[in-house]
């Protein structure tokens, strides 16, 4: 009879609710896999920030795998590097900035000023110990202590008539090494360098504690814009005989000059423990 049926289910226990929980995440999985398949029509992918291909992310994981307490920040400029460390490599460690343009270094210090886990110091970073003139160009950022080539001005703009110089201090990390690791116990080190050129030199400065560098960023040119600079290949096989292997290459940029991207981040990482 129907009223019995009602009445043997009426009388039964009450199911678990754990019945719901699969349709609930099926639902919002399908939902999810709705509104993804709908922006995959528009051109549009949804990931999390900061994406995969992304230097950041790249960064934030090997400082992250291989327990860095110190960030180098070679050519720190106005500080774009340290704010892409704490905003979205997600890294709260110690960072020590180096920046010799006097006016580059007022600007980085003012905008590191609140943060705690931050140390500035007004010179670069090389392969000696010595006083030398630092190129200025009226776009800053080109500034280096190498010769932009008329090629190399014509592509990104930039007039040579309004180069000026300054004079500037050049130190070995060997030679400031204590000082720089003032209260860091077992110093475990990503070295990023960004010198206009000369890369390569500020790591060759640092080769007596290169046991304790675990990475290394440097920009790598595929166009050589400076009169003597090091060439990506010659770079690369500098790097991985000081035992390093690349584990990442970004682009910095296209320019319609070359048709294609002048310069590469390459991320590096310890070939052995």
């Amino acid at each position: 009879m129907p009223g019995a049926k009602l009445k043997m289910r009426l009388d039964e226990p009450a199911p678990s609710m754990n019945w719901y929980t699969p349709i609930v995440r099926s639902q919002s999985m399908n939902t999810k896999q709705l509104t993804r398949s709908a922006l995959w029509r528009l051109g549009i992918s949804v990931t999390r920030f900061p994406a995969p291909h992304m230097l950041s992310r790249k960064v934030g994981e090997l400082i992250r795998a291989s327990d860095i307490n110190i960030v180098l920040d070679v050519g720190a400029f106005h500080g774009t590097y340290c704010e892409m460390l704490r905003t979205e490599a997600r890294y709260t460690g110690l960072i020590a900035s180096f920046e010799p343009c006097e006016d580059s270094f007022r600007i980085l210090s003012t905008a590191m000023r609140g943060d705690k886990n931050w140390r500035g110091y007004p010179f670069g970073l090389g392969n000696c110990d010595t006083v030398t003139s630092l190129n200025k160009y009226d776009q800053v950022e080109l500034s280096s202590l190498l010769t932009l080539r008329e090629e190399g001005a014509r592509a990104y703009g930039v007039g040579t008539h309004s180069r000026t110089t300054e004079a500037i201090q050049l130190h070995k990390i060997d030679t400031i090494w204590d000082e720089i690791m003032e209260g860091v116990e077992s110093p475990r080190v990503f070295l990023k360098t960004d010198a206009q050129g000369v890369d390569t030199a500020a790591v060759l400065g640092a080769a007596g504690h290169l046991q304790y560098v675990h990475g290394i960023q440097s920009e790598l040119p595929v166009v050589e814009i400076y009169e003597g600079m090091v060439s990506l290949a010659e770079a690369l096989q500098l790097y991985r005989k000081l035992g390093y292997i690349p584990v990442g290459f970004y682009p910095l940029g296209t320019r319609e000059a070359y048709g294609l991207s002048p310069e590469f981040d390459v991320v590096f990482r310890r070939s052995h423990a």
